[in-house]
């Protein structure tokens, strides 16, 4: 009987954990589409045409890789002065 109402409680807790998960997440998704929104970015899950980084072109194509090179290095020197 002892372990039956651990288990229950344990089910339970398991229950609101998950049940407060779905429920905050749902509203910081709806908060990031809207700064989605506000960039001019379509909501998250819906499939764009552009690739969201080049990593794409960067396996696909050794000289997209190569091209993006200086780009990466200015962004990353950029951010490692802040």
């Amino acid at each position: 009987m002892l372990r039956a109402i651990i288990r229950s409680a344990l089910a339970i807790g398991f229950a609101i954990f998950a049940a407060r998960q779905v429920v905050y997440g749902g509203r910081d998704l709806a908060r990031y589409n809207k700064m989605r929104e506000m960039s001019g970015d379509p909501p998250l899950g819906i499939r764009t045409q552009k690739p969201e980084t080049n990593a794409e072109a960067r396996t696909s194509n050794p000289f997209a890789m190569i091209a993006s090179l200086p780009s990466d290095l200015a962004r990353y020197l950029k951010l490692k002065s802040m």
